[in-house]
């Protein structure tokens, strides 16, 4: 039990170092950006950078900085303690182009895709959510994302089916020529 404390308490302290070090040299307001972004109130973000801070990061809070930072939780725990990080881990860390914002990082793992969207239009959709992020440069809330994430897979799903619309009927297919030879 103690040694999850201190283990709990490693990782904290190296998100602590780790958001204080990012904002050290970032131009003003970047601090409140972040702040919008990771879905928490200034004090509150404030309060926990502080020399004597008055709030702790959470877990919740945790993995809303893993995925600010484009990283899992896995990855951020191992960073923390000094171990190597999972073997899924192909992303560089910090990257801020492939992160993820918190409010998007949510929105997708709460997302109930259709099922007959394709596993690649998918990730397509995701890497366009992304886009909008990086384009527009702030977080979006939850319900926004949710909107965005049905747009983009109402899109893909209407290109999967013209494409195989269009496959069908396409001249020289064997579909084409099993009904000509009838």
């Amino acid at each position: 039990m103690a040694q999850d404390d201190q283990r709990v308490r490693r990782i904290k302290q190296y998100v602590l170092a780790r958001l204080r070090e990012e904002l050290a040299n970032a131009p003003r307001g970047a601090q409140a950006q972040l702040a919008k972004q990771l879905g928490v109130s200034g004090a509150h973000l404030s309060n926990m950078l502080s020399s004597t801070p008055s709030r702790q990061p959470g877990e919740d809070f945790r993995r809303k900085v893993a995925a600010h930072w484009g990283i899992s939780y896995a990855q951020l725990e191992a960073l923390a303690l000094g171990e190597e990080p999972p073997a899924s881990t192909s992303k560089p860390v910090g990257n801020r182009s492939e992160a993820t914002p918190a409010n998007l990082a949510s929105a997708l793992s709460e997302y109930a895709w259709l099922q007959e969207l394709p596993h690649e239009l998918r990730l397509l959709v995701r890497d366009q959510a992304r886009l909008h992020f990086v384009h527009a440069d702030h977080d979006l809330t939850r319900p926004e994302w949710q909107r965005i994430l049905t747009g983009l897979e109402r899109e893909a799903l209407a290109f999967a089916h013209r494409s195989a619309v269009a496959e069908a009927s396409e001249p020289g297919r064997a579909g084409s020529r099993k009904r000509r030879a009838r």
